[in-house]
């Protein structure tokens, strides 16, 4: 009897394999022939612009290729398109960009516009000519603060295509100031100013009532982010120790109560509410429903997160580090603490709590220089080929 059910189980785990086998294949097919349609849709009806590479499924730099996208007065296509995100697994984009998508030739595209991904730096490094414009914008390179034990090979691959192949862009754009003069001082890349934009528009949908009813919770201070070294959710946790009679709330990617505990040895406080991911719209009642914005990253390129704020008319608590300083205009629309520093941080938050007026004309500041409505048509000059 032993001898048959150890058989029976043999069957089955071979079926459970053959069937897991069949249905990968069957997924790789389907992703393929996904892949192929717009590869042949790209040919056939190219954008002016290509702009990429769109694979992450959150985080600043996807919300900057999709507002280029929206904003835009050319025709901008993103490699991969919104609908293959969808629908095709993460993974499949790696190993087909890597090898099948370089060989696509561009035809027709005025100019491609890389960010990010080596995979897409390297195509538009490959196939740069005379009559396609490549423009590359430089958001952060991963500084050693971005690991924990020092940077992941994955890092180290990206820093070396954007400060190795993207340096032979025909413009090379960074999202700050600081970061521009950081290029050219240590890295030996001159790059041109146009600053991250920010969709007020999309601000100005923030409902504080929608994340009210959906949380239970308003008048809070928050935090968002993704669990990730280099934004600093430990400090937060912290904050919210510190000062017990209030409401925090923290939103980003990977963030739970559990995983904080477990990843970086912090406690949770009652007072601390901790969500997962949101999208971006949910993200903007959240701000909406806030008291004040507090950021802890240890690095920034231009925190569009503290520039959404602003636009909200919101108080923000960031730390003295180039990125925040600079969205902030060095301290004029915003209160800056000394990093790391929790009773610092601490004495911020509650000044900013008890004058929410503080910080006149923070909005019209964005408006002015990084509504996307300001922004999107400088980069159009740039596709059509005007040198700034």
């Amino acid at each position: 009897m032993t001898r048959v059910l150890q058989r029976l189980d043999g069957y089955r785990r071979r079926a459970l394999h053959e069937w897991s086998m069949w249905r990968h294949r069957t997924e790789r097919k389907r992703s393929h022939r996904k892949f192929r349609a717009w590869l042949h849709q790209l040919r056939n009806d190219p954008p002016d612009v290509l702009v990429g590479a769109n694979f992450a499924s959150f985080g600043g730099v996807r919300n900057h290729i999709q507002a280029i996208q929206r904003y835009s007065a050319l025709r901008v296509g993103l490699a991969p398109p919104e609908r293959l995100i969808a629908t095709v697994p993460t993974h499949y984009f790696t190993h087909v960009f890597s090898q099948e998508f370089q060989e696509f030739p561009a035809a027709g595209i005025r100019a491609a516009h890389s960010h990010v991904f080596p995979w897409f730096i390297h195509w538009c490094r490959q196939h740069k000519r005379a009559d396609l414009r490549w423009i590359h914008t430089y958001h952060l390179p991963y500084f050693p603060e971005h690991g924990r034990d020092g940077l992941e090979p994955w890092q180290k691959e990206i820093n070396d295509s954007l400060l190795g192949d993207a340096r032979h862009a025909d413009v090379r754009i960074s999202v700050s100031r600081w970061q521009q003069q950081y290029l050219l001082e240590h890295c030996g890349i001159d790059a041109i100013y146009i600053p991250n934009g920010v969709d007020v528009a999309l601000c100005d949908k923030g409902n504080a009532n929608r994340f009210k009813q959906k949380t239970g919770i308003d008048r809070f201070v928050l935090y968002v982010g993704r669990n990730d070294p280099v934004k600093n959710p430990t400090d937060f946790v912290r904050l919210a120790e510190k000062l017990p009679e209030e409401k925090f709330v923290m939103i980003g990617h990977s963030l739970a109560s559990e995983t904080l505990e477990r990843e970086w040895e912090v406690v949770i406080p009652s007072n601390l509410h901790v969500y997962g991911s949101a999208s971006h719209a949910e993200v903007q009642d959240a701000i909406a429903a806030s008291s004040v914005v507090v950021v802890t990253s240890k690095r920034e390129g231009l925190p569009t997160l503290v520039l959404e704020a602003l636009a909200h008319r919101k108080t923000v608590v960031v730390p003295d580090e180039s990125g925040c300083m600079e969205a902030v205009d060095g301290g004029r629309f915003g209160l800056v603490y000394k990093q790391h520093d929790i009773d610092d941080l601490a004495e911020k938050t509650q000044t900013a709590l008890g004058d929410p007026e503080r910080f006149c004309g923070a909005r019209e500041h964005v408006l002015a220089q990084y509504d996307w409505r300001v922004v999107a048509p400088k980069l159009d000059r740039l596709y059509a080929g005007e040198t700034s």
